[in-house]
C-alpha cells in the first residue's frame, strides 16, 4: 500500500497516480497587493480535494496571462471579495499530466497528457455537451455563474496540481513541447470566440488588431489568415510590426508614430474639453489615412479586435468602418471608456463584449493547433522560480507573443510526453542508487 506523500518537491516527479497532501504555489494574500514582483510569493498550501466531475492535474508548465497582473494588483477589483479563501492561487491554463479523476469523468484517464482550459461552467447545464460533439444548442457562458479559474475562483494553476472540471480538459497537440502548450490556451481561445464566435469575422473583411506583437493579437492575425480576412495590426515598435507581417498582417501602424490619440487617465476626467481637442481628433484621422495607404484603397475596418480599453477605445470607434464591429474582451489600461457617441449611432457600429471561450470555442481553437493550421508563438519560458519576473516582464510590455513557465521536476526544457519525463526521472534514480 503506497503511503501518501506530505509534498513532491519541485525537482520530484512523484508517483504517477499518488496525490501528496500539499503542493508548492504561488500565490497572493489579502495583505500584498502590489506589482508581480511584490505581490506573487510562493507558499505551500494543501493540494486540491476533486469530486466526482472534475480531474487533478500534475502541471508541467503555465501560460503568462494578464490575469495574474491584475489579481496581483487587486484592480479593478480584489479577487478576495469572489471567495472566501485567506490565500489565492493565481493561473488560468496548462499543460499537464492527468493524475487522478473523478467517477464521472469519461474524456481522460489517469496519465493522459492535456492541456487545462480556464473556463469553470455552472453545472447548472450538465457537463455542456462534453460527450456529444454536435451539442451547441446553448452556450455555457450565459449562465451567470460560470468562473475564470485562477482569477474568478482561488485555485489556479501556478502551482504544482491544479482541479480542473472535466469539460476544461482537451488533449495536448502531440507536437508540442510542455511549456509551448501551455503558453497559449488563455490568449487564443479568447481570440478564437473574439473573432470567430462574436464577431463572425469573413472572408474579405480587414480587421484592425490593437497590440498585435501580443499574446492575444499575434493569434488574432493568424486567426483572419485562416479565416480569408485581411488585418492590420497596431504595435509600439517596427519590429514588432515587422514580426506581425511574418505572421500574416497586411501592414502594421506603429502607435507611437500617432501620439495624441490617447484618452489618458488625466483627460478622462476632463472628457467634456476632449471632444473638441483637434490634436486627437487629427491622430485618428492620421492613423485612419495610413490604413488606407496600407491597403492601397479608402477602406475602413470592417472588425477592431480591443483589448485596451481607455487609451485606445475612442480610436477604435472613430476607424471602424459604417456598421462595422468593435469587439472587445478587457481593458489593460483602464475600464472607464468615454468616447463620441455620435460615430457609433450615426454610422450604426456595433460593440461586442467577449469573455474567454466556451467548451466548444476551445476545443475547434485547439483543433487548429493540432492540424498545424496556427502556429504556437511561444517567445520565452521561465523557470519556476521566475514565475513573477514572467509577469513583471508582461505588465511592462517587454513579451512578444506569448510566454510560459515550466512547473515540470527539474526545469527540463523540450520534452513533448509523459514517458520522456519518466525516463528521466527513472535513469536518474538509477544512477543515484550506483555505488560511489
Amino acid at each position: 500500500m503506497t503511503t501518501t506523500p506530505e509534498l513532491y518537491e519541485m525537482q520530484e516527479y512523484g508517483e504517477l497516480g499518488v496525490v501528496p497532501k500539499s503542493m508548492h504555489a504561488w500565490v497572493i494574500k489579502k495583505n500584498r497587493f502590489g506589482e508581480p514582483l511584490q505581490a506573487l510569493k510562493q507558499d505551500v498550501v494543501p493540494t486540491p480535494v476533486i469530486d466526482d466531475n472534475q480531474v487533478l492535474v500534475r502541471v508541467m508548465a503555465v501560460g503568462v496571462n494578464y490575469n495574474t497582473v491584475w489579481a496581483g494588483l487587486g484592480q479593478p477589483i480584489s479577487v478576495f471579495t469572489l471567495h472566501d479563501k485567506d490565500y489565492h492561487i493565481t493561473g488560468s491554463d496548462a499543460s499537464g499530466i492527468v493524475w487522478q479523476v473523478g467517477k464521472n469523468v469519461k474524456n481522460c484517464k489517469v496519465g493522459d497528457e492535456v492541456i487545462v482550459t480556464c473556463f469553470k461552467q455552472c453545472m447548472e447545464h450538465g457537463n455542456g455537451g462534453l460527450n456529444n460533439p454536435n451539442f451547441v444548442s446553448f452556450d455555457p457562458m450565459s449562465s451567470v455563474n460560470h468562473a475564470i479559474m485562477g482569477y474568478e475562483t482561488p485555485d489556479g494553476s501556478n502551482a504544482q496540481f491544479v482541479a480542473a472540471q472535466a469539460q476544461q480538459i482537451l488533449p495536448k497537440p502531440k507536437h508540442l513541447s510542455w511549456e509551448d502548450a501551455a503558453s497559449y490556451v488563455l490568449t487564443y481561445f479568447t481570440a478564437y470566440r473574439m473573432l470567430m464566435t462574436q464577431a463572425e469575422i469573413k472572408s474579405g473583411e480587414l480587421v484592425l488588431i490593437w497590440g498585435g506583437a501580443g499574446g492575444l493579437g499575434s493569434y488574432a492575425i493568424q486567426l483572419c489568415r485562416e479565416a480569408g480576412a485581411d488585418c492590420i495590426a497596431v504595435v509600439s515598435s517596427d519590429e514588432k510590426g515587422e514580426f506581425c507581417k511574418k505572421l500574416g498582417a497586411l501592414g502594421y501602424i506603429n502607435r507611437k508614430e500617432f501620439k495624441g490619440y490617447e484618452v489618458t487617465d488625466a483627460e478622462f476626467n476632463h472628457y467634456e474639453t476632449m471632444a473638441n481637442n483637434d490634436r486627437r481628433h487629427q491622430m485618428m484621422k492620421a492613423i485612419g489615412k495610413r490604413i488606407w495607404e496600407i491597403c492601397g484603397q479608402k477602406r475602413s475596418p470592417d472588425v477592431v479586435f480591443e483589448h485596451s480599453g481607455r487609451e485606445t477605445f475612442a480610436t477604435s470607434i472613430f476607424l471602424a468602418a459604417r456598421f462595422g464591429r468593435i469587439v472587445i474582451c478587457g481593458a489593460t489600461t483602464g475600464y472607464d471608456l468615454s468616447f463620441d457617441v455620435r460615430h457609433l449611432w450615426m454610422h450604426q457600429k456595433r460593440i461586442l463584449g467577449s469573455h474567454y471561450a466556451n467548451f466548444l470555442d476551445c476545443r475547434q481553437a485547439n483543433t487548429l493547433i493540432t492540424k498545424g493550421k496556427v502556429e504556437v508563438i511561444n517567445s520565452r519560458t521561465y523557470s519556476y522560480r521566475d514565475l513573477p519576473q514572467a509577469h513583471d516582464d508582461l505588465y511592462n510590455n517587454k513579451i512578444i507573443g506569448n510566454a510560459s513557465v515550466l512547473v515540470m521536476p527539474g526545469d527540463i526544457r523540450g520534452l513533448k510526453t509523459r514517458e520522456e519525463i519518466e525516463a528521466r526521472f527513472l535513469n536518474a534514480s538509477k544512477e543515484s542508487s550506483l555505488p560511489a
